[in-house]
């Protein structure tokens, strides 16, 4: 049910809102749920592109997903978690020659895992966000994904030991970040 948002301390919570004509005619509900699912697509599209189609490998996704219960089941701040996968693995790139390439594929092992989490939480949490939320949603994709697609290339363009994995290791950083805050709305919107 469409609600309004309040703040309570660190959580957001939904304030229903009450229809008074009752609820919305069937087909208005069909519609908007078929709208929410085209817009959850192209903003899934948004993020999963960034991982340049590399799919996640099932043992990153696990590595990834174990960390984040963890952190939740300790209650502490998951994104103690980025890096989780790529950190390791440039570690070991450092040790060959070419640590420069093989830095920036293990950032984007771990960019794919991260593609794939903020995918999922587009999914879980558009199709229940009212009109307006789901407008804002859609605008904040966009300018998050010009942001992280304008600054990161960048960082190929610095002195490669300073900035391991380059433009990978920054859009890996981004995407999770990303991907952590929209979890934690569709839980919030979920929650109602």
């Amino acid at each position: 049910m469409p609600g309004k948002w309040l703040q309570k301390g660190y959580v957001l919570v939904m304030q229903p809102r009450i229809h008074l004509s009752g609820d919305p005619h069937p087909r208005c509900r069909l519609a908007g749920a078929v709208i929410a699912a085209l817009l959850c697509t192209a903003l899934a599209g948004l993020s999963v592109g960034t991982a340049y189609g590399q799919k996640a490998a099932p043992a990153d996704g696990k590595a990834v997903a174990a960390c984040l219960k963890k952190a939740e089941e300790a209650g502490q701040y998951p994104g103690r978690c980025i890096g989780i996968v790529a950190d390791p693995c440039i570690d070991v790139a450092r040790t060959k020659a070419s640590y420069r390439e093989d830095s920036k594929a293990c950032a984007a092992r771990e960019l794919a895992v991260w593609s794939a989490l903020m995918a999922e939480a587009l999914k879980r949490g558009v199709p229940v966000a009212d009109k307006r939320m789901t407008a804002a949603i859609t605008e904040s994709q966009k300018a998050f994904a010009l942001s992280r697609d304008t600054l990161c290339p960048i960082y190929d363009n610095v002195d490669p030991d300073m900035a391991l994995g380059g433009a990978n290791y920054c859009r890996l950083q981004e995407t999770a970040r990303r991907a952590l805050m929209l979890r934690r709305l569709a839980d919030a919107i979920n929650e109602h």
